[in-house]
This record gives C-alpha cells, structure tokens and sequence, in this order.
C-alpha cells in the first residue's frame, strides 16, 4: 500500500451486522491544506486562471480560489476457495478512504495595493471562499464516516461476494465500496458548489463592489 504523509488518519472498525466479533479495519484520511496566496497576477491573468479551472465567471475578476479535492478508496481483502468448485469468496480485511484537498490556492490581483479598500475587500471575498470550503469538507468528513459505518453493503468475512475469479471479486469489491462512498462525494460536491455560486451570485457581488470607490 502506498505511503501516506497526511497528518489526520483516523482509524475506525467497519462491524459486521450478524457478529460483531468480525469486521474490517478502516483508515479515513482527511487533509485540508494551509491556503497558499498570490499576488503577483493581473485581473487578466487571473481571468484566464479561472477559465483554465473551469470556473470562469461573467464579471470582472480581481480574485481566485482554486481548490482540489478528491475521494479516494483503497483496500486489502482475503479470500478462501472451497476444493473442486470455482467459487472464491472475497471480502474486505482493511479499507483506506482517502477523502482530502491537496490544494487550496487564492489568487488576489495585483492591480490594487495591500492595504487598499479594493485590496482587502478582495482579500475578504476570497477567505469566504475558503472558509466555505472548509466547513462543508468539516460536514462531510462526519457524514462519509457515518455512511460507511452503517453500510451492510462492503463484504466482509460473514457476507463476502462470491465470484468465479479473483480479477471478477475485485472488481466487484471495488464497485460495491465506490456505491458506498460516490452519493457522499457528489452530494458534497453540488453542496460545495451551491454555496460558492451564492457567494459569487450578482447582489454578492454588487455588495463587494459597494465598499470601495476605485475599482
């Protein structure tokens, strides 16, 4: 298994429904980066930063939050095979869940000084969004966790999958943890966006402009 130099892992046991004597062990790990700011770019090439990122807006830009995220899940299973058949049953012994920002970079332009009404106003706009990024990860950690906890569909050793190959067991391992853990990651992800689109919504920003005189 890959090394791992995220500073949060928290261990948990995934239990078995019909015995609690037996489960898997699951390691979640959970990153969230120190912000990194940038002050050397134009409104222009922060445009094209932005479109570049996907996130391209249709107003005058002076600052950029990029973020990257991901989710993703590695595991470690046994497997027993009963004499003269060409069944194997396979279930889950050990499960990584990696759901982590690698990221988190704001960009503020140049074209106004530190200090400078303009300035912080961008400043402030942007640590919203970092701000929000932070706070729905913090809600979804909690709700991937208890998700996971509560599912009856991940095999384990009472309730394994059984397949006609090793390749087909994982495989099907692989789909059955990605049921789990995808409706956590999309929902997080169309709450992430419904919040950052309020943020960068025209009265939001007809506001930001409303602070200062020299834009």
């Amino acid at each position: 298994m890959d090394s791992v130099n995220h500073e949060n892992v928290q261990r948990d046991i995934l239990l078995d429904a019909n015995s609690q004597d037996e489960g898997a062990q699951i390691r979640y790990l959970f990153n969230f980066p120190i912000a990194v700011y940038d002050h050397t770019h134009s409104p222009r090439e922060i445009e094209a930063l932005s479109e570049k990122s996907g996130q391209a807006e249709n107003y005058h830009i002076e600052g950029l939050t990029d973020a990257q995220f991901g989710l993703k899940t590695l595991y470690e299973f046994n497997y027993n095979k009963k004499i003269f058949q060409n069944n194997y049953a396979l279930w889950v012994e050990d499960l990584r869940v990696d759901f982590s920002y690698t990221t988190v970079n704001v960009y503020v332009s140049n074209q106004y000084p530190e200090g400078s009404c303009e300035y912080q106003a961008t400043m402030d706009h942007e640590n919203t969004h970092v701000e929000i990024h932070r706070r729905i990860y913090e809600k979804y950690q909690k709700i991937l966790k208890d998700v996971i906890s509560s599912s009856t569909d991940i095999p384990l050793i009472n309730h394994p999958v059984t397949v006609e190959s090793l390749e087909e067991g994982k495989a099907r391992i692989s789909q059955l943890i990605s049921e789990v853990t995808d409706p956590v990651f999309d929902q997080f992800q169309q709450e992430l966006s419904q919040e950052q689109g309020q943020l960068d919504s025209p009265g939001s920003y007809a506001e930001l402009q409303s602070r200062c005189s020299h834009w």
